[in-house]
This record gives structure tokens, sequence and C-alpha cells, in this order.
């Protein structure tokens, strides 16, 4: 009933905005047969890769954009093909050509003599080839690239070799000295601590209560990233070399396909859940101790630590080892080019300011979210410690700002013509993560599209310790448990409401439900984090409780920042076109999960928990 009443009031409250109907758009658009299909030129080739080496051959890829000198029927259809934003761009072809083979003449300009392959070897006559970006690898070039090493990569070898070392000696000083009375400072790097830091789970009869009631936010944090693992596992293969493009084609044109294209906002739970955490920890201390924005910078010093260790060592490989991770056809398109923009916006990483600096480029397209959190932190430290002087007005004030926030976001939609992943999910958009779409790295990554569901987190924080300190039990709210409850068929719900709201695609429609689907997800992972935390109990909250999800939950952070590597390297290297399935989909999904998870434990135990010990013995 709950996830029914959810879909009808998304459609009618988009329906009732709506200019545009349904049948303006479907007008210009229409299926196409297989025929008309296998018609086309192929969108992707690949030559034999090793084989061309191993001959001493030149291999080639590259991107071309097709045109024509004249009008023809097959160039007229190619173009009709393209404008349909449902389908890849077709007046692009991606090839990898072994030019030593196909094309052995000597023309000295490589541009052209790849052009000239492959019209002679890919197009129909009366089509051109104009050559956009290109990669070309010989023998002796993966030679000298793999016996040579420049400075950015002798100083992050170094720097890793100096956390090993600590690493060492802070384990061995571990092993070496009983009793109490050890060096904080030394302990901080003991592998050994650590460990037991990481397997730690709240269990215990003396434990605090009210960290006992905080073990299945672990479990959520651990579930949203495999959400959002399985949301890039099918990204990325749009940016592969394909054999069956059409099946991403059809497959974002599919019902069942609506819980990616609108589940994305899903990782505003990770937002609400940071928030939270964050003022309901401010509020415990300011019980102890007073708290003001004098305070302000060791917060934002601590935060800074928290995340930046992790982030930087993971954009560092990236700048500088990643690229000889791996080798083949489609490497160097692929992570060669995500290589050069880490190194590019190193710095604007450094600072957590990726997002707002050159936007339309990204490396690790998850590492924005570690942007948003850096920059909403400020604000919500900076607005936390300042209502700690006066908590009777945190909850009018929060509610006012989250509702205007909502607000805010609906205006500059309206006025830049921004829209929901929803709206900008077609296949061409997604082979080049958003470059050219404002709607994109204008809004989808930028801290004000969070920011609703920063001050819910602070809103939860504050009503969740009213509720505390004033005995009130939030099972006597019926509506709340009710939802709570229901919350997983809710949640889909909601995400499968697109499938009635992209019908509609006026300018007034698109602002409306932008503003309400962040907040719309942040609301309900606040009402998942409000049931966890007062102990309501249901199936959803005796899973994520469990001693895995707990464990698994302290390694978020590197999970978050490594999984895209991993995938990349598990997918970029392959030397033949890849078939699309639901059942590869799954696999390299598999696959990504525990590779991530193996690597995720060393990154947290060598280097996220020592630097934030070393930063607690220092000002304790």
């Amino acid at each position: 009933m709950i996830s029914y009443s959810v879909s009808l009031l998304v459609a009618a409250t988009i329906a009732v905005a709506a200019t545009t109907p349904a049948t303006a758009t479907a007008a210009i658009l229409r299926e196409y047969t297989d025929a008309e299909r296998t018609s086309l030129p192929r969108l992707f080739h690949l030559d034999d890769y090793d084989r061309c080496l191993a001959a001493g051959g030149l291999y080639c890829t590259g991107t071309f954009r097709l045109y024509s000198d004249r009008l023809t029927p097959a160039f007229n259809f190619i173009k009709e093909f393209a404008a349909d934003s449902r389908h890849f761009d077709r007046t692009l072809l991606h090839r990898g050509y072994c030019l030593s083979q196909r094309c052995p003449a000597h023309e000295p300009n490589t541009t052209r003599r790849f052009e000239r392959c492959v019209e002679q070897h890919g197009l129909v006559p009366g089509l051109r080839a104009t050559l956009l970006s290109h990669s070309c690898t010989s023998q002796e070039s993966v030679a000298l690239e793999a016996a040579t090493t420049n400075t950015p990569q002798r100083l992050f070898l170094a720097i890793v070799c100096a956390v090993v070392v600590f690493n060492i000696i802070g384990t061995l000083y571990d092993l070496a000295v009983d009793g109490e009375g050890k060096s904080a400072l030394l302990m901080s790097w003991s592998m050994r601590a650590n460990w037991r830091r990481l397997t730690h789970t709240y269990e215990g009869a003396d434990e605090d209560p009210r960290l006992l009631a905080l073990a299945p936010i672990q479990g959520m944090r651990v579930l949203l990233l495999a959400l959002v693992m399985m949301t890039h596992a099918s990204e990325i293969q749009h940016k592969l070399f394909l054999y069956n493009p059409e099946f991403l084609e059809k497959a974002l044109s599919h019902p069942i396909t609506m819980l990616i294209r609108n589940g994305s906002a899903l990782v505003q739970g990770f937002v609400v859940i940071s928030n939270f955490l964050f003022a309901y920890s401010m509020l415990l201390m300011a019980k102890n101790r007073q708290l003001g924005l004098k305070h302000l910078p060791m917060c934002l010093l601590h935060r800074f630590l928290r995340l930046a260790p992790v982030h930087m060592a993971v954009v560092g490989f990236a700048a500088t080892w990643w690229r000889r991770a791996g080798d083949g056809p489609q490497w160097n398109s692929i992570v060669g080019a995500e290589s050069d923009i880490c190194r590019k916006k190193f710095f604007a990483h450094a600072f957590f300011v990726h997002n707002l600096v050159n936007p339309e480029e990204h490396c690790l397209l998850q590492t924005w979210f570690i942007a948003v959190d850096m920059q909403l932190y400020i604000i919500a430290a900076t607005l936390s410690l300042w209502l700690l002087q006066s908590k009777r007005r945190a909850i009018p004030l929060l509610s006012a700002l989250f509702l205007a926030s909502c607000l805010l976001n609906v205006a500059l939609a309206y006025l830049n013509d921004w829209k929901s992943l929803l709206y900008i999910m077609m296949p061409e958009n997604v082979r080049v993560t958003f470059y050219d779409v404002p709607s994109f790295y204008r809004y989808y990554v930028a801290p004000w599209g969070s920011l609703p569901a920063c001050f819910l987190g602070l809103l939860l924080a504050h009503v969740h310790f009213h509720m505390q300190e004033n005995g009130y039990k939030i099972s006597k709210h019926t509506i709340i448990m009710w939802v709570y409850h229901m919350s997983v068929p809710v949640h889909v719900a909601w995400i499968m409401s697109g499938n009635l709201v992209r019908e509609h695609t006026s300018r007034l429609a698109t602002s409306l439900f932008l503003g309400i689907e962040r907040p719309g997800f942040a609301l309900l992972a606040a009402i998942y984090i409000i049931g966890f935390v007062n102990n309501v109990q249901n199936l959803l909250r005796r899973i994520l409780s469990m001693r895995l999800p707990q464990m698994l939950g302290r390694l978020s952070l590197s999970v978050l920042m490594l999984h895209w590597c991993v995938n990349m390297v598990l997918v970029a290297s392959r030397r033949t076109l890849s078939e699309v399935s639901v059942m590869n989909i799954a696999t390299d999904l598999i696959s990504t999960i525990w590779w991530t998870h193996v690597l995720a434990v060393p990154l947290t135990l060598l280097l996220e928990m020592p630097v934030q010990k070393t930063f607690n013995a220092l000002i304790s």
C-alpha cells in the first residue's frame, strides 16, 4: 500500500507540472529492426594486439568522426540513428588496428594513415572518417615504458616504503614491549593492534549501549557500497570495446534497469550517515565539555586526516603506476586516459576541490563523493558547533535549511535546465562519463546537490538526541514504524517510480523531480537510521548488525576508493571485444567486490588506521 502510494505521489507531482506530454517526444522516436541495425558500421573493432606487437608492428587505437562529402542514404540513416539519445553515437567509430599489417603504406603521417586505413577497411564508399583521438603502441614503446620510471612514480614508491617501514617498527615494538605504559605513538603503527581494532565488535556487556545501537550503520555502509559497485560495474561496460553494444542500448530502455538509472541517488544515504554520526558525536561530547567555534580548526583537521591519506594514496597510484598495471589494445584509451587526468588534477584532489576544478573531467569517478563530503563537512561542523550554544533553535533551523536547500536546487535546475540522472543516463553520456553534460558536473557531483541530505543528517542527530534525553520511544510513532518496517519495498517503489516520471520532460517537471529525488532518498535513509539507533528490530537490522558487516564497514573508505581501479584493471586489459550480458556484468562485479576487499584490508591497516591513531596520540 505504501509503495503504491509513493509511486502515485511522485508521478502525480511531476504530471501536474508537466507541459510536454509523452506522446510529443515519442513521435520523434521509433524502434529499429535488427536488419536496420546491422546495416550500420560496426561501432567497435579490435585487431589481434599481441600478434601485432610480437611481429614488431604498430598498433593504434582511435576514435573517428564519420562524415560524407555528399548526402547519401547510408550517412543519413547513421545520423538519424545517432540522433536518438537511447543509442550510442554511431557517427563515432572506435577502432584498434594493426597498422603495419592492415595498411603497410609508407605514409609518414600516422594520423592520416590511420584515417585512410579505416576508410578502406571499415566504411562503405561515400563515407569518410576524421581522427579525433588516438594512441599507438609498438614493441619498442612498451619496452621503453617498462624500463623507465619518472619522478612521481619514484616518489610514490618512496612513500609506500616509508609507510611499510613505520608499520614494521610499530609492530616489532608492540611484540617486544609487554605490559602497560606503551608509547601511544609507536602503537599507532602496530599491525597487530590495528587488526584487533578492525575486528572488534561492540557486543560486550560492558559496552556503551549507544555504541551498540550504532552497529547496523556499519552494515548499512556495506550494503550501499555494494550497490555503488554494481552501478559502476555496469557503467564501466559502456567504456569498453563491445561486441554487442545493442545490449546496452536496449537494456537502458527496459523498466527493470530503472533500479540503476534512478537508483544512483542512494549514495545520499552516505551523506546522511556521515553528518548524523558527526553531529550526534558532537552532542554527546558537549554533555561533558564546552564546545564552540574555537574548536572548528581541530574538527576540520581531524576530518582532513580521516579522508586524505587513503584518498591521496589511491589517486597517487592512479596518477603514477595505474597505467603500468596492465596492457592491451584498449588499455591506453581507457585506463591511460584516466591516469593522465589523475596526474593533471592531482593537486585539486589534494585540496578536495576536484569536483569544482575542471569538473567535466573525472579521475576515479567515485571520488566526487569524497570532495563533497569534505566540502559539506565545513558547513556541518561550523553549523553544529554554533548550534551547541543554543540547542533549542537547532531543530526548527535545520528543518528550515533542509526545505530551503531543496527549493534552491529546484530553482538552480530550472534556471540552468539541469536534469537528474533519470533523464541523462544515456549510452553515449555514460561512455564518456557525462563529459559535456552540465547536469552531471554542475549538479550531481557538486556540493549543493547533496546539501539537503547534509542538513537532514544534522537534523536527525538533534531529533534522536532530543528523544533520548526526554525518554521518547520512536516505537510510539506508528507512521514512522510502518514505513521503517516496509523500508525495502518503499525504497524499490521510489526508484521504480522513475518509469512513471520519465515520460514528462518539460523544464518545470524535470526541475521539480530533481528537487525531490535526492531528498526523497535521504528521507528514506533517515528512517532506516532512526529505526536502527532506536533498536527497532526487523530482519534487515539483524543482518546488518552481524559481525561480518561490522568489520567490513570499517573498510568502507578504502573500498570506496579502490573499487574503480580494481574493476578497470579486470576489464580494460581484455584483448578482444567484450560481450555484454547480465551474467558477465555479475561476474565482473563479484570479482571486483572480492579483490577490492582483499586490497582494502592492508590499505586500512597500514595507512588509514595508523594515521588516525597518530593524530589522536599527538593531541591527547
